[in-house]
């Protein structure tokens, strides 16, 4: 009887899925219109493209009828695209409108309706055309350059860097040469914008190219000459192609031979100097000139369960406006009190939208609790320049409180905090006879301690010994495929995160963080006997040993000069593949460098 049910369930549950699959498919997507300008500035006779954009099925066509006071309506174009990703359809229609404006000044795109939506109302700024700039204009081709530099601008700063060619029905092929400055990072933004416009009425194809420059030197930017080698006809048979065939854009860049011979043509810009400024001495330890920088933890969007000795992932994104993505720093964090923290090194990318860079930057890090009760992690700030403002500013995320669970085996009253690691940078020349008169105050405590240890210690030998006659025969019985192998999942985990953390710490030159590591590291290598000291990894590490002890040296030193962590990186790294593991040597009895560890 239940095995009748079953069929006929299976039997329906196919007509189910594609019944309810049709209805996901046939449901309308909501509909958000959007309109942009490709330019938001031009000269009188320009021609602007006006894109209105709707995510959603669209039945009406846009009502341009508002245009007609302040534009002339040349041409339209509409594109549809229908997409289907795991289900779910998005419906996407494109109107692109060619637009002349009729007047100078600043002129506003007004709100149109496109069906039951409207477009936001955007504005134009039309100027008239520069003397300057039209005494250099040919009959045939000239370039104009741009660069969108503020009164001040620094080191390391983004200066949007414009290019535009334009050129008649005449020239055949060409090539356009690159902005080459000196002592300046360049970088093109986005894809080559073609249209046409009319100055002093001949008609025009115009080239343009939007570029981000990045002065790496203060004082004097120079920028050279943009040129323009290419082919001029010079038979009547090569002109009045018009817009519908343009030859250029078709063999432009191309190396290939030209099939007609025309007469030679060259042309170049105007070149321009820009003043840079040095960085202020009012900026913070990252210099970052940015129109804008977020950060974004991962933990906004999804908050983790903290138990007390499992790590948990925190990955927190940086972007930029105006930067790249290698310009963008790794974060330091603060370690939160018995609490392990292993950072590891960010991935940076950058992006355009066609006018600015964009920079980004994802860091992940590792916290390990080391027992339960309430944590607070402490807020993450970041020092940055507002390009805008010209003043500093601090990227800020939030503390957080949190409540640490016990770990497996472990309750909130009996949980044991982990080793804490002293900072030995921070640590005076008083501490030594602070530390002796804290020993003799707790020599009682410590005697204590010993014979409690001791008979403790008693009681479990005598289980020890009891267990072991017991399970002697038992064990020897076992068939060894059913015994268990020991799990060095999480052993090797933690050692691949550590290596990680400790390749950064001594790429960043961070001496207190190398040391941490390096003996963090030597507790998860040698978990039976973790060495004590910098001194007693070094003895176990001999290929290493020179520059471990400059570290430790380094830690002590007088004077403030910066540790450089390149070599010793470079040796760690040889040696924990070649050292075998070693018995304690005599710097192991030593006194160890932090005593809390011992």
């Amino acid at each position: 009887m239940m095995d009748r049910h079953y069929k006929a369930i299976f039997r329906f549950l196919p007509r189910l899925i594609t019944g309810l699959l049709a209805l996901a498919l046939s449901l309308p997507s909501l509909a958000g219109i959007s309109a942009r300008l490709d330019r938001n500035k031009v000269y009188e006779g320009d021609q602007v493209t006006l894109t209105i954009e709707s995510d959603g099925q669209q039945t009406g066509e846009p009502d341009l009828a508002p245009l007609n006071k302040d534009f002339t309506v040349l041409g339209t174009s509409t594109s549809s695209q229908v997409s289907i990703i795991n289900g779910l359809r998005s419906d996407r229609t494109s109107w692109i409108i060619q637009l002349e404006p009729r007047q100078r000044g600043k002129i506003q795109v007004p709100p149109l309706r496109v069906g039951n939506e409207t477009t936001p109302a955007l504005e134009l700024e039309v100027t008239e055309l520069p003397e300057e700039i039209a005494a250099q204009q040919s009959e045939h081709l000239f370039i104009e350059v741009e660069a969108d530099s503020q009164d001040a601008t620094y080191i390391q700063q983004q200066i949007p860097f414009t290019v535009r060619l334009y050129y008649d029905d005449k020239v055949m092929s060409g090539n356009l040469s690159e902005p080459q400055p000196e002592n300046a990072v360049i970088e093109q933004l986005g894809e080559d914008k073609k249209y046409t416009t009319t100055r002093n009425g001949i008609r025009y194809y115009v080239l343009e190219r939007h570029y981000a420059i990045s002065p790496e030197k203060s004082g004097q930017l120079h920028i050279p000459p943009v040129t323009f080698k290419g082919q001029l006809s010079t038979t009547e048979s090569g002109a009045g192609l018009g817009l519908r065939r343009d030859p250029f854009f078709e063999r432009f860049f191309l190396n290939s031979p030209l099939r007609h011979h025309g007469q030679p043509i060259r042309t170049r810009s105007k070149a321009i100097t820009l003043k840079v400024l040095p960085r202020p001495a009012t900026a913070g330890k990252d210099w970052l000139p940015a129109e804008q920088i977020s950060l974004h933890d991962s933990w906004a969007d999804s908050p983790p369960q903290w138990r007390s000795g499992e790590p948990v992932t925190r990955t927190i994104t940086l972007q930029a406006k105006g930067l790249t993505g290698a310009q963008l720093p790794a974060l330091q964090l603060q370690t939160p009190e018995q609490t392990r923290l292993y950072p590891e090194a960010p991935v940076n990318e950058s992006r355009t939208d066609g006018d600015k860079v964009y920079g980004i930057s994802k860091q992940t890090f590792t916290y390990i609790p080391g027992k339960a009760g309430r944590l607070t992690i402490p807020a993450v700030k970041l020092q940055w320049w507002n390009t805008r403002s010209n003043q500093p500013e601090t990227a800020v995320l939030p503390k957080w409180e949190v409540q640490v669970a016990a770990g497996s085996g472990e309750t909130p009253s009996d949980s044991a905090a982990i080793p804490e690691i002293q900072d030995p940078v921070t640590r005076n020349a008083t501490q030594p006879a602070a530390t002796e008169t804290l020993t003799q105050e707790a020599s009682q405590v410590d005697r204590f301690k010993y014979w409690l240890a001791a008979g403790i210690t008693l009681l479990l030998a005598a289980f020890v010994w009891y267990g072991f006659r017991k399970s002697r025969y038992a064990a020897s019985a076992t068939p060894i495929s059913k015994q268990e192998k020991p799990d060095t999942q999480n052993s090797r985990r933690l050692i691949r995160r550590l290596t990680t953390a400790l390749e950064t710490a001594c790429t960043t030159n961070n001496a207190s963080a190398t040391a941490h590591t390096l003996l963090e590291l030597g507790r998860a290598r040698w978990p039976d006997n973790p060495p004590g000291n910098l001194g007693a990894l070094a003895a176990r590490l001999d290929q290493a040993s020179e520059p471990i002890m400059a570290l430790d040296r380094s830690l002590y030193a007088a004077d403030t000069a910066e540790w450089d962590g390149s070599g010793l990186w470079a040796a760690v790294k040889d040696a924990w593949d070649t050292e075998s593991k070693k018995k304690p040597s005599a710097a192991e009895v030593l006194r160890p460098l932090y005593p809390h560890q011992a």
